[in-house]
């Protein structure tokens, strides 16, 4: 069940696009650019990371799915791009990452990305998300968030993974320092799971199954911890040295410009449809006929297929 969709950007973008407009020094414009292709790379793998997230958890009653979390807690702040829950109390905290070029990881675990053609480090996403949840687990503890058996408070498993677009590559040293299998594509998550529940010991699973809960259970934590959300405006004008933008830069932008591609349409309401949602009909064409469909009429169309596998 999806308890929490990824807040908007649209208002930021938009910002952003106002002080680029105005007469602005060109080393001062050059950076005003680069943090507007940040912000947009960003907000997209993140997008498409969300909807491959709620094609295969979103309906599921064993899961709570969140999206774009910031949590603050003693002075620390985790900016978690997606949460998965499940009934034996799995935290799946997973990192976005939508490096068009790629990711290259070294042996000594350093992290690297390829742009300019060239190489340039960035810090370890892996341990990124590690202090991710950090916050996480003390956000848990200080508003006492797990359910108690026996009076004590069931300990969840954390589990770290970095998602990288379906159309990057990944590559990685024949041995390492760093483990680098929780760096895996975004639509191979699924089966990653399934992996790890069909590859877990005997005990492992019997300690899972010692934790199993309702999914109201799960929901009603999912639920407090999206009440711990705290979003955050950033000031670009202030962040640059420039005039605040006067007009409403993000009613202009709803006006002027589309948020998503209409290059597809949906096969039974005519709606524009993301490139993204597209590209997944396609992958299950054999669900979908080969049609594509935007996401209410997906679920329109598993309901009937489930509803006539269960007739027959």
């Amino acid at each position: 069940m999806i308890i929490k969709e990824k807040d908007s950007r649209e208002s930021d973008i938009a910002l952003l696009e106002s002080v680029l407009a105005q007469d602005l020094p060109q080393q001062k414009s050059d950076l005003v650019k680069k943090e507007l292709a940040s912000l947009r790379k960003g907000v997209k793998g993140e997008e498409d990371a969300a909807y491959l997230i709620n094609f295969d958890f979103g309906s599921s009653k064993n899961w709570a799915v969140l999206h774009d979390l910031r949590l603050e807690v003693n002075g620390q702040v985790a900016q978690i791009d997606h949460l998965l829950i499940n009934r034996f109390f799995e935290f799946y905290v997973l990192e976005s990452k939508n490096f068009s070029y790629g990711m290259k990881i070294e042996e000594d675990g350093d992290f690297l990305v390829y742009y300019n053609k060239q190489y340039h480090g960035i810090p370890s996403p892996i341990e990124q998300n590690r202090r991710h949840i950090k916050v996480l687990e003390e956000c848990l503890k200080m508003h006492d968030i797990m359910p108690k058996r026996l009076g004590i408070p069931i300990k969840p498993n954390f589990i770290n993974y970095v998602l990288m677009s379906a159309g990057s590559r990944v590559i990685r040293p024949k041995k390492s320092a760093v483990d680098s299998s929780a760096v895996i594509k975004v639509d191979s998550l699924h089966s990653t799971i399934d992996k790890k529940i069909d590859n877990m010991q005997p005990l492992g699973a019997l300690a899972c199954v010692a934790k199993l809960s309702s999914s109201e259970t799960v929901m009603d934590i999912a639920q407090r911890i999206a009440a711990l959300h705290k979003p955050i405006q950033i000031d670009y004008a202030k962040r640059f040295g420039v005039a605040s933008p006067q007009a409403d830069a993000g009613e202009t932008r709803k006006k002027r410009l589309p948020t998503r591609s209409t290059r597809y349409f949906c096969w039974a309401c005519k709606e524009g449809v993301p490139d993204v949602v597209a590209e997944y009909c396609w992958s299950y064409k054999h669900i979908y006929d080969n049609k594509v469909y935007c996401k209410k009429c997906q679920k329109r169309v598993l309901e009937k297929r489930n509803a006539k596998v269960k007739g027959q």
